[in-house]
């Protein structure tokens, strides 16, 4: 009921008012009406405005209660050049496995069941397509794929498997073979990890330090040799490792200069959650040709290759038997000059003037200027500073010059020697006693360079026997 004075007449009048309006409305009246007046605001009355205001403070509260048991978007959205995940996509179905690929087993959902995944290559005219990952889980039954460019479909074949992300089951491990490297280049390893029903392959960080090969130094290329580190990388216990070396080594003319013992920085990879490999841990190895080890209180390179000294030689009248590689036999006629006289094992004979008084000749052959032909070392018993490597051309024997800011001489900052497994190295002195290395190699047909091969110290500079570290 209401309780302003006169409503009841007021309520009547307005009912037959409208009432006789409607009477008069007609189907092509039914049109939309503009409003006439301004809407009064929805809010004017301060009951309204209360009302309002405790809505919003509620959905706020809700708002807020969720963000702060949640990370924030600007936290969980990837940064720009984080390393990304990408998904497989389902194609390959009808690839067939390659000759020469060999099924991997390993426990991918971590049931204690080793699945077999097959390798569908596919088909290109160059073998340089994809690879299919493909296996059936023991646990559910179902198809798990995935996808890798390996740089080659021909022969595909897993490495051991690891647990990088120590959750009790396997990640599939495949070799990523750089075909455009070239020499010194090595490759690296590809992980994949079960992730939802697909082998997914793990995104790197700092995919530089997972490569195996030489990294040149920038900056340190010459004419005939660049400065490199070396890197590897290794399956040990589970675990994926890879590793620098600490110290750079010269290359060039297809040889590497490295000691038989290198020491490295190592480091172990981890696969976290968001399926990224990081390098978690950091340790110390002496790393051979074949195995490593931890350094202990051992943190330096073997000495690089300078001795034994090769001591044997023959002058006037005598004869030497040459029998690696290229197989021939000299005599030293005595003579003014006096020559050599080389006859091959396929009956070639040659003869050389020797231009030195007091010539001796190595019974060593300098292999590592030359191998496949006669080559020598050749010396004065007179003259301590001389030294001259003869290399066959042909039908003669030529003599080498030098290239590079290394002289072959004897003197009392420079000295060479030959080494009975036929390296021709030179030192020349540096500060604070130490001596820096070289190792002679053949770089066209009438030149030889010497690159670096490490830094000693000697007890006696004049007796290379007496080499030892700084």
């Amino acid at each position: 009921m209401s309780s302003t004075p006169g409503a009841p007449d007021l309520e009547a009048r307005l009912r037959a008012a409208l009432a006789a309006r409607a009477d008069l409305v007609r189907g092509e009246d039914l049109a939309p009406l503009a409003t006439a007046t301004p809407l009064p605001r929805r809010w004017s009355s301060p009951w309204v405005l209360l009302a309002a205001a405790a809505v919003v403070l509620l959905v706020l509260g809700v708002v807020l209660q969720g963000v702060g048991s949640r990370t924030r978007s600007d936290e969980v959205a990837p940064e720009p050049d984080a390393p990304k995940l990408e998904l497989p996509a389902d194609v390959g179905r009808d690839w067939k496995a390659d000759d020469l690929s060999s099924p991997a087993r390993l426990d991918l959902d971590g049931d204690g069941t080793k699945e077999r995944v097959d390798f569908l290559a596919e088909p290109t005219k160059d073998f340089d397509g994809r690879v299919r990952l493909q296996t059936t889980l023991s646990t559910t039954g179902e198809q798990a794929y995935g996808i890798a460019e390996l740089g080659t479909t021909i022969g595909t074949n897993a490495l051991d498997p690891i647990d990088a992300d120590d959750d009790g089951d396997q990640e599939l491990v495949l070799y990523f073979d750089d075909m455009e490297a070239g020499p010194g280049g090595g490759g690296h390893p590809l992980v994949f990890d079960l992730r939802d029903g697909l082998l997914v392959q793990a995104a790197v960080e700092d995919p530089e330090r997972l490569v195996r090969g030489s990294v040149p130094v920038d900056g340190s290329a010459t004419e005939h040799y660049r400065m490199v580190h070396l890197q590897d990388y290794w399956l040990e216990d589970g675990a994926l490792w890879s590793s620098r070396s600490v110290n750079a080594y010269a290359e060039g003319n297809m040889t590497l200069l490295r000691p038989e013992t290198v020491v490295v920085d190592a480091w172990r990879w981890a696969l976290g959650d968001d399926g990224v490999l990081r390098h978690v841990e950091e340790a110390c190895r002496r790393q051979g040709l074949e195995a490593s080890q931890p350094c202990g209180d051992d943190t330096e390179d073997e000495l690089p290759y300078v001795v034994p000294v090769a001591e044997e030689t023959i002058g006037p009248g005598g004869r030497a038997v040459f029998d690696i590689g290229y197989r021939y036999t000299v005599t030293v006629e005595a003579g003014d000059p006096a020559t050599l006289l080389v006859r091959g094992e396929d009956g070639r004979t040659v003869r050389h003037d020797l231009a030195v008084a007091d010539a001796r000749v190595s019974t060593t052959q300098p292999t590592s200027v030359m191998s496949d032909g006669a080559s020598f070392y050749v010396t004065s018993a007179s003259d301590a500073s001389y030294a001259q490597v003869l290399v066959q051309d042909g039908d003669r024997l030529r003599a080498l010059d030098t290239t590079g800011d290394v002289e072959l001489t004897n003197d009392p900052t420079t000295r060479t020697w030959l080494t009975t497994n036929g390296a021709l190295v030179t030192a020349v002195a540096a500060e604070e006693g130490a001596w820096r290395t070289w190792q002679w190699q053949m770089v066209s047909g009438t030149e030889m360079a010497a690159l670096p091969s490490g830094t000693v110290c000697f007890d006696d500079p004049a007796e290379p026997s007496t080499v030892r570290r700084c």
